[in-house]
């Protein structure tokens, strides 16, 4: 505020609703009393950022959470396009909200990119329900860009069915250990798995896959079949974390594409 002038209320609604984007959907709603500009712009945000580490820690913070998204997704009067979730992992949880809830909401209200990511609470985590143990498939139409980071289901597999996300064109999985992962979806084109430990294998078969960044997992078996749109593919491991047929079959498979980035000791064992 300066010479009686306001002006952060007199930006560009786009750039509102980007700052807004930023701090958090409580904290939106707690200061849409400062402007009469301000009052109902929460509302209208196609993209909505919910952070369990808003509420103060009394071992409910994913209820809470769930209960303010479940409010503010009702009151909604524009599409969703965004839909970003930071979330504790159950355990210490009072009342556990499963991960299903919460891609229950990305589904229904026809979110075009969904973020789920499970904070380092405890060693429990509530993404079991996706992965298959849950009988009822959700189906995401809409969406096109899926993030899942920090989830730790070593005895799961993550193998989402092929028609649970018929428009999905990019996926990341960042930091999470699981039996094993299975990828299979017709449209994706653009894949990055970091940093993720998986015991039993790896499988992508994603025949439209155009880009795929691969860093410092450790997998016994990699199967990734042939890419004919492959166009750019990074492979970052360390010695060791594949075996040698593992990374030949992913070798062959990332042929056709037209940029690879290899470390130094994978050329040294093929030259």
């Amino acid at each position: 505020m300066a010479g009686g002038v306001d002006r952060i209320s007199n930006l560009p609604l786009e750039i509102l609703e980007h700052i807004f984007f930023f701090i958090g959907v409580r904290q939106a709603v707690q200061l849409s009393v400062l402007s009469s500009r301000w009052k109902d712009l929460w509302k209208s945000m196609p993209d909505l950022y919910f952070d369990a580490r808003d509420f103060p820690p009394t071992g409910d913070q994913n209820w809470r959470l769930f209960c303010l998204a479940r409010r503010v997704l009702g009151l909604q009067t524009w599409r969703v396009r965004k839909l970003r979730v930071v979330i504790w992992e159950n355990r210490h949880q009072s009342i556990p909200i499963s991960a299903s809830r919460w891609f229950n909401f990305a589904a229904q209200y026809h979110a075009d990119e969904h973020s789920l990511s499970c904070l380092p609470y405890s060693s429990s985590s509530p993404i079991s329900r996706f992965l298959g143990e849950c009988p009822t498939i959700i189906i995401f139409g809409m969406l096109r860009s899926l993030s899942i980071s920090s989830i730790h289901e070593p005895l799961t597999a993550f193998e989402p069915p092929s028609d649970a996300c018929p428009l999905l064109e990019k996926l990341s999985i960042v930091g999470c250990s699981f039996d094993s992962i299975n990828i299979a979806f017709s449209r994706l084109k653009e894949l990055t798995l970091h940093d993720c430990s998986v015991f039993g294998g790896l499988r992508v078969a994603t025949p439209s896959l155009e880009s795929f960044d691969y860093r410092h997992g450790v997998s016994p078996v990699c199967e990734l079949e042939d890419q004919p749109s492959l166009r750019h593919a990074s492979i970052e491991i360390h010695r060791g974390n594949w075996s040698c047929d593992a990374l030949v079959g992913v070798l062959r498979a990332i042929q056709n594409a037209t940029s690879i980035n290899l470390p130094l000791w994978t050329l040294e064992f093929l030259f």
